[in-house]
């Protein structure tokens, strides 16, 4: 029978060997790997009572990203469309942890989820209403006490009533003051100060806030995503999916349609990243029709025409863009 030091004796160049492919594959380098990605079926993830069912599909698009390991370095300058992003890209401040960054995104996809649902309800004039406005920490920049995930409640003892509220209490202030606020974070009250900071010529808090909202529309309807998946650049998608389903208009004619952009309440679409990618995998995915926004519409040609794909690509500034395309084409 062999004993545990004769195994190490004899197998130890196996053994280490083991260690240090482990070793490999587990040390985390500071970047990001892109590579193209592919297509989610929004239509799929759409829980209604009385869902329209259509022929064709709306789906999101996304980015394949790793977390760099020392292969997937490697691999990036050996596979074409593979390229390193610094983690550093993605961090608003250089103390934030990737922690921080998914929990950002995780905000700003219950935030773009809030804007499509009205967007899209709005526009097939059903009704919703907007029963809570709520003020989120999505990125600190200065160590003021905050955290990203803070509901900001009050201001110098009064209740925040818009962006633009908390906005001019700052401006009233000078650089160096202090400012009282209240907030909720995990679920709990709490008294917060933090210091008025001169911010590129402008007084600042340092941290970035978005409003998020809790409505009630006249039927519920539900977005499903998984635990890996957040972010904002899905907003475009997701209002059209919700209004095909409530509306009763075809706006998918049998098509596969994809598409990426931010949505606001307004229905604005917003610009995105990793456009290369999301095109590819559209492309893979086998899309008859891409929607990008404006911003990103002339590298979206770039590649079509460098790759010689064949995809018809729209550039839409609005939701209703996007609507008067499909419903007339």
């Amino acid at each position: 029978m062999r004993t545990i030091k004769n195994i190490l004796k004899e197998d130890k160049f196996y053994i280490i060997a083991l260690a240090i492919l482990i070793l490999i594959f587990n040390i985390r380098l500071p970047f990001y790997v892109n590579a193209p990605g592919g297509t989610i079926n929004i239509n799929n993830r759409i829980e209604y009572q009385d869902k329209k069912e259509y022929k064709g599909s709306l789906n999101m698009l996304y980015v394949t990203e790793y977390v760099s390991s020392i292969p997937f370095y490697l691999l990036s300058h050996i596979i074409p469309d593979w390229d390193l992003e610094s983690i550093k890209e993605n961090q608003v401040s250089s103390t934030e942890s990737v922690e921080e960054i998914n929990k950002r995104n995780k905000i700003l996809l219950e935030n773009s989820i809030n804007n499509a649902t009205y967007v899209a309800y709005k526009s097939a004039n059903k009704k919703i209403e907007i029963t809570k406005t709520k003020y989120v920490v999505v990125a600190v920049t200065k160590e003021n006490g905050l955290k990203i995930g803070d509901e900001i409640l009050e201001v110098e003892g009064k209740k925040v009533s818009s962006l633009e509220m908390i906005k001019q209490t700052i401006e009233e202030k000078n650089v160096g003051d202090e400012i009282n606020l209240k907030i909720k974070r995990n679920n709990k009250e709490q008294e917060v100060v933090a210091k008025i900071e001169k911010d590129q010529n402008k007084k600042a808090l340092g941290v970035m806030i978005v409003t998020n909202y809790n409505l009630k529309p006249e039927k519920e309807v539900k977005l499903k995503f998984k635990q890996s998946e957040s972010g904002s650049s899905g907003g475009l998608m997701m209002s059209l999916s919700i209004y095909s389903a409530i509306s009763d208009k075809d706006i998918l004619k049998g098509r596969n349609i994809a598409g990426t952009g931010t949505i606001d309440m307004n229905g604005n679409v917003g610009e995105i990243g990793g456009i290369k990618y999301k095109i590819m995998g559209a492309v893979k995915n086998k899309m008859d029709v891409v929607l990008v926004p404006s911003a990103n519409y002339e590298e979206a040609i770039k590649v079509k025409e460098a790759k010689n794909y064949k995809i018809k690509i729209v550039k839409v500034d609005t939701f209703m863009d996007a609507i008067d395309y499909l419903t007339t084409n």
